[in-house]
């Protein structure tokens, strides 16, 4: 079901990713082709107009049919799985081919089915909630979205409706006759509501404006009273489209003063000025409302400089073309930065999809298709998704047309294309080269969101330097001594009864409260740095959340130190997700006026992050929403989410759920719409580790221009973003936005302020410190190298302990083996990854002990083989295939960063001990980035095997810290341990105690010299003597 509202806005705006996918294909033939008037683009037969609508089928005659009883479409024409049929809602692209001539179909979709399919479909669950906006109004009924009916009656109590205003309501089936069911909206209640103090702005006989942004009339003042300008009221109000206001009042109360609620601004804010003799009326200040603010809806085209191309190209000097990436980040050069950096990375994806390109190939028929077999697809290679663009050119002709054909579907090695129907009908087998592209469009969100953080987030988020608290965003009032213990309640007037009232309190008799005051030795339970009284208010939904975890639940509710952002810093295995859940549930049910976008890196974590979100039966279907990007098969959606996800359709409805889960790519579309600045009230980003800082900004500038609050949960010690482009590594893009943020003094870590917070200020940042996942023996180094020997194993032993007497064990009871050997790593001709055959039979054997063994009944899934490099991933799934054994998941580090499995199996491969001296990138490539190594050791629950040459690792200080803890815990095996005395030891203890009290970002290290690169402010860098770098 679609509005009136988003078919308009679909026909004049939702084409971005056309106008995209034509602007990249005409650059980069561009460059080709001086003359690009060769290209034969899809259906594009002298076309003198384009647009996209949503519409339903009126006619179907044999193979055509009719949209909307006017658009000629064919069914061969139609996209997915279903075929039109009469009175199925469909969203089409339709042509024109000249100026006032007939309009075709070029595409379409059926987007529903009609009421007779659906009841055939059984598959489908129908839904059960719905948002929309009060389209028509009578005594008796009214109409929501333009289609859906609702009695007045069936609203919630004391909710009466208006036309415009905003709404959820419960969908109930009601069977009108025997061959006849309606579907009518029950429970219809407030999207919105917002309970505030502000000033009367204007006030007519017949309605009036509060702060120039809520819309009220005389029927909802209380007592009679007849507001004047400038009265101070309380306001009650429920977001509703009331002309130019965004917000309607439900209730409006003076004000307690002395004049009766009037301030009169002239009485009230004049002063004596200095100097004068008189009195002085002094100007009126901007509101407080900065909302008005509006986000761009074009998507510019932020083309690569040619210049910039030509210096990759050549090899040139960058930073005399771009001075920018060798200063220090600020605001003056952010934006140019910024830009450089991310057309940097442009430019590599273009030289890396040339290597796949194919030359002289033929494509097979396939239905209404064109078949391409594309080597490397399964692995990503290249990575093809539907709606990406590929083009043919003839090998004979090199000066003829290229043709331009789309991805429709894609299989395990192939994808099936649609071109021009005139090539498309033709074609008869003929040999074409074939050249790859991708979509530009997430880059251009990237630079768009840097372009608006600079004007809209400006220097309070990105640079934050100083922390200035504000009031709570919910009102805790504090308890007298004869009070009970109430549930914290944001005060406002609710909707449907008691049940959503002020009065809907939790009481406790005091003896209660007592005992939870205090444990058995007497020792507090209240956190150390939130008032008991507030911590008493709160009620958790997720009541197994550890001190740390609702520490930061309390502090983001308050939201005292936005708009700066907050961060929820996650080791593994710390919970840093369920946190994230509960933040996100606490907002959305005692803010009543929030509306927030939650989003990821990756649709896995956002799946992830929906899921628990639908779990905890605290959202409906009508107030979450799982936004997918267009090209995204629905076959890779968790089904439980299948009823909650939207793909763009209707992004002006999409945009009034109160939660928004999508990824921060993803979320760049919302800029289409035009909203408000301030439009979502909180942007909540999970992972923010692994997403580049513009790729953070996308969600988080959603929120610029108002009293927004910005929540980051990661880990900055595990894997960041992955960056294709070696200068865009080198000059910063790798550092996300998290990890920037936690290198400036503000967020960095002092152990003499606080001490009772984990070393970080509990304004800002929030260390979750207790383990739910591994064994001490694998937590123990992880722990002392980068979370300042602060985690805390709290994991089940039935868990963690079960492999503790495994016959292989060197030491029982230490589920942790070094494995030394003293191999040979080696290339192939035609590869320049690196593989190692002993330590890939040394892992298999391992691996078959472990299945093989009936006590411990191991499956495939509860083992995960961690090796760096390509083609040892390649050789040990060979061997493992060749012996019979199960097939378990073999991967690089990536692969494994936020997964778990009971045994952990590493394989390091580098064994060249003649370039041992050399430095450490040219020996251990890829082992030497000590974020690789943590995630490496830190996936395992119960076992932990590394396999490697101990001679090779020991060159990088992380590894030697590894290979010793292993030999003194007598967790060594194999080849001669290396002489540890000839290596240089980092940190000493003396100056570890040192520099944690001076506030330094990591156990025995000094501050990273990337953050005076980054524009921090009053930071003492100091030198540890004999640190070695990484």
């Amino acid at each position: 079901m679609f509005s009136a509202l988003g078919n308009i806005y679909n026909y004049f705006f939702n084409q971005e990713d056309t106008e995209d996918d034509t602007e990249t294909r005409a650059d980069e033939v561009q460059s080709k082709w001086p003359d690009a008037s060769f290209i034969i683009e899809e259906q594009e037969i002298e076309a003198f107009e384009t647009r996209r609508f949503d519409g339903k089928v009126t006619h179907v005659f044999g193979e055509h049919g009719l949209v909307d009883g006017e658009i000629y479409f064919a069914l061969d024409d139609s996209q997915g799985s279903h075929k039109p049929g009469i009175g199925d809602a469909v969203s089409v692209v339709a042509k024109q081919q000249y100026e006032n001539g007939g309009w075709y179909a070029e595409e379409i979709t059926v987007v529903s089915k009609s009421w007779e399919d659906e009841e055939e479909e059984t598959e489908t669950e129908p839904k059960s909630a719905c948002v929309g906006k009060i389209t028509q109004l009578g005594d008796e009924t009214g109409t929501i979205n333009g289609e859906l009916e609702f009695e007045i009656d069936s609203c919630v109590e004391n909710f009466k409706p208006w036309k415009g205003d905003w709404v959820t309501a419960d969908l109930e089936t009601i069977k009108v006759s025997d061959v006849e069911d309606k579907v009518w909206a029950v429970n219809v209640e407030p999207l919105r509501q917002w309970t505030f103090v502000g000033d009367v702005s204007a006030a007519m006989e017949d309605h009036g404006y509060i702060d120039g942004e809520v819309y009220f009339t005389p029927k909802v003042c209380v007592n009679n009273y007849r507001p004047r300008r400038w009265d101070k009221v309380k306001v009650t109000a429920i977001e509703s489209h009331q002309g130019k206001c965004s917000w309607r009042a439900m209730q409006v109360v003076p004000c307690s003063s002395d004049d009766g609620g009037r301030s009169n601004p002239n009485k009230r804010n004049q002063y004596k000025a200095a100097g004068s003799e008189g009195w002085v009326i002094p100007g009126q200040r901007p509101q407080r409302f900065q909302n008005k603010m509006m986000l761009p809806q074009k998507l510019p085209s932020f083309q690569v400089p040619e210049r910039l191309r030509q210096c990759v190209w050549c090899d040139g000097e960058l930073t005399e073309l771009v001075p920018e990436l060798a200063e220090v980040l600020t605001m003056d050069n952010y934006v140019k930065r910024f830009s450089a950096l991310l057309h940097l990375e442009e430019i590599q994806q273009e030289i890396d999809i040339r290597q796949f390109d194919l030359q002289r190939v033929c494509l097979r028929r396939c239905g209404e298709y064109l078949a391409l077999q594309v080597p490397g697809l399964a692995e990503g290679r290249p990575s093809v998704l539907i709606g990406d663009k590929i083009i043919l050119t003839d090998p004979g002709d090199p000066d003829g047309p290229c043709y331009e054909g789309f991805v429709h579907e894609i299989h395990s090695s192939e994808v099936l294309l649609k071109f021009n129907p005139e090539f498309q009908g033709k074609y008869n087998g003929e040999d074409y080269n074939v050249e790859f592209t991708f979509n530009r469009t997430s880059l251009r969100r990237c630079h768009q969101a840097v372009s608006l953080a600079v004007r809209h987030l400006k220097d309070t988020v990105l640079f934050p330097s100083y922390l200035e608290t504000k009031m709570p965003q919910v009102q805790l009032p504090k308890p007298s001594r004869a009070q009970d213990v109430v549930k914290l309640q944001a005060t406002y007037t609710g909707f449907g009864g008691a049940n959503q009232s002020n009065s809907h309190h939790h009481p406790q008799n005091k003896k209660s409260v007592d005992k939870e005051v205090t444990d058995r030795s007497g020792k507090s339970q209240y956190l150390p740095t939130i008032n008991p009284w507030t911590q008493d208010q709160v009620k958790f939904f997720n009541r197994s959340l550890n001190s740390r975890q609702k520490a930061a639940v309390i502090k983001i509710l308050l939201g005292q130190s936005r708009p700066l952002p907050y961060v929820i810093f996650g080791p593994p295995g710390t919970g840093k997700t369920m946190t994230m859940v509960e933040v996100i549930l606490q907002v959305f049910t005692q803010i009543p006026s929030s509306r927030i976008i939650a989003s990821t890196p990756s649709n896995s974590a956002a799946d992830l992050l929906a899921e628990r979100l639908v779990a905890s039966g605290l959202v409906k279907e009508s107030d979450l929403v799982r936004l997918n990007a267009f090209n995204r098969s629905l076959e890779n959606v968790p089904e439980v989410l299948e009823k909650y996800c939207r793909y763009g359709d209707d992004l002006q409805l999409i945009s009034r759920y109160r939660v928004v889960v999508c990824t921060c790519n993803s979320a760049g579309s919302l800029y289409m719409l035009g909203l408000k600045a301030g439009h979502f009230t909180h942007a909540f980003v999970d992972e923010a580790g692994q997403a580049t800082e513009p790729e953070c900004l996308i969600s988080t500038g959603l929120v610029a221009g108002a009293d927004g609050q910005i929540v980051l949960a990661g880990d900055p010690k595990q894997l960041g973003p992955v960056i294709m482009s070696k200068y865009s590594r080198m000059y910063g893009l790798e550092l996300s936005f998290l990890e920037r943020l936690m290198e400036r003094s503000l967020y960095m870590r002092n152990e003499r302020l606080f001490a009772d917070h984990g070393g970080f200020d509990s304004m800002l940042v929030t260390m979750l410190v207790e383990n739910y996942r591994s064994h001490p023996a694998i937590l123990a180094l992880p722990s002392r190298l980068f979370y300042f020997d602060q985690l805390e194993v709290v994991s089940h032993p039935a868990l963690t302990h079960a492999l503790c007497d495994w016959d292989m064990l060197p030491q029982k009871n230490h589920p942790v083996i070094f494995h030394g050997l003293r191999g040979e790593d080696m290339r192939e001709t035609d590869s320049p990854s690196w593989f190692n055959p002993m330590e890939t039979v040394q892992v298999v054997q391992y691996l078959q002990s472990l299945l093989n063994n009936q006590k411990y009944r191991l499956t495939v899934d509860d083992i995960g083989i961690i090796t760096p490099y390509r083609k040892q991933v390649e050789k040990i799934r060979l061997l493992i295939d060749k012996l019979d054994v199960d097939m378990v998941k073999v991967g690089s580090v990536e692969e494994f960063q936020g997964q778990e499995r009971k045994a952990i199996i590493i394989s390091t491969v580098r064994a060249n001990e003649k370039l041992i001296g050399f430095d450490l990138r040219h020996t251990l490539g890829f082992l030497s980035n000590a974020k690789r190594f943590n995630v490496s050791i830190t996936r395992a629950q119960a076992l932990l095997i590394i396999v490697g040459n101990p001679h090779v690792l020991c060159q990088d200080d992380k590894w030697r810290s590894l290979i010793r803890h292993c030999v003194e815990n007598g967790a060594y095996v194999g080849c001669k341990v290396p002489d540890f005395t000839q290596y240089r030891e980092k940190g000493k203890e003396d100056d570890h105690k040192e520099s944690e009290a001076d506030g330094t970002t990591q156990q025995g290290e000094t501050i990273p010299e990337s953050v005076t690169k980054t524009g921090s402010s009053s930071i003492n860098v100091t030198t540890v003597q004999g640190q070695e770098a990484t």
